[in-house]
């Protein structure tokens, strides 16, 4: 039997990519409802009256901006509400940065930090009374490859997915004798629409089979869910051989930097 059945739960972006992913497969694996919290309201609704066809009377959008504390809040209350119990909150909701250092600005720092941390820490610690209370819970977050190993043009989302890893296995030592679970994803590049309008770099695998990777892996309680198989030798190399991985960050960055010189972009 799916260790999903009859769960409650939350996904905060839950529109569109892995967020929308999250959501369609605890559908599928039985879960009994899933608020999903997105700040895109045209994607939210799209996508939520899809998978109301599907699932009547289990899916409840709800226009959340992570960035708000008050509206996170809300969003985990209200799936507490629902049935009594909360099982599962994935605090997703984020985006990307690679840009050079000159173009990056105080403002632009706060505004990632608040989304790709605080967002997480507002889900985070509305959650955690609610699962203490109830005697169990699970708690996922979504960090990112560059959270684990430093990557250049990265510093500022690197920072911020590196305070989501930090804190969620800090808060599964702390918190597991009290029938709390944590877990933390952290992916390389998966595609979906944080590219833009760009193409996905090579080595991107699709939302699909990101899914099928992380439930496998939260199904065996595992706390550091890193993908794909790429994005693992480099954590590797990182803890084993940081020579071969200095080479290859001075690599990775001439690389970023003759693509931003020649097209703009990072690759």
């Amino acid at each position: 039997m799916s260790q999903w059945l009859n769960n409650v739960a939350v996904v905060t972006g839950a529109a569109s990519g892995i967020g929308l992913g999250l959501t369609e497969h605890l559908l599928k694996l039985g879960a009994k409802a899933v608020f999903m919290g997105d700040l895109k309201e045209e994607n939210l609704t799209k996508e939520s009256g899809r998978l109301k066809q599907q699932y009547p009377g289990k899916v409840f959008p709800i226009l959340t901006d992570v960035t708000k504390r008050e509206q996170v809040e809300s969003l985990i209350r209200e799936a507490k509400a629902f049935d009594g119990h909360l099982d599962i909150v994935f605090n997703n909701a984020g985006m990307g940065m690679t840009v050079p250092t000159e173009q990056v600005t105080f403002d632009i720092w706060k505004f990632i930090m608040d989304l790709n941390f605080m967002g997480v820490v507002y889900g985070t610690y509305t959650a955690i009374p609610i699962m203490r209370e109830q005697g169990f819970g699970r708690i996922v977050n979504t960090g990112s490859i560059v959270g684990r190993v430093p990557a250049p043009y990265q510093a500022v989302y690197a920072a911020s997915k590196s305070a989501v890893i930090s804190m969620t296995e800090s808060l599964q030592y702390e918190l597991e004798v009290e029938g709390l679970s944590f877990g933390v994803i952290c992916p390389g590049n998966v595609r979906t629409a944080i590219f833009g309008s760009l193409a996905p770099p090579p080595g991107s695998i699709s939302v699909e089979d990101a899914m099928e990777i992380i439930f496998q892996e939260l199904e065996k309680k595992t706390l550091i869910i890193i993908l794909p198989d790429e994005v693992r030798e480099y954590d590797r190399m990182y803890r084993e051989d940081r020579a071969g991985f200095d080479q290859f960050a001075r690599n990775l960055a001439a690389e970023r930097r003759e693509n931003y010189r020649t097209k703009g972009t990072y690759y």
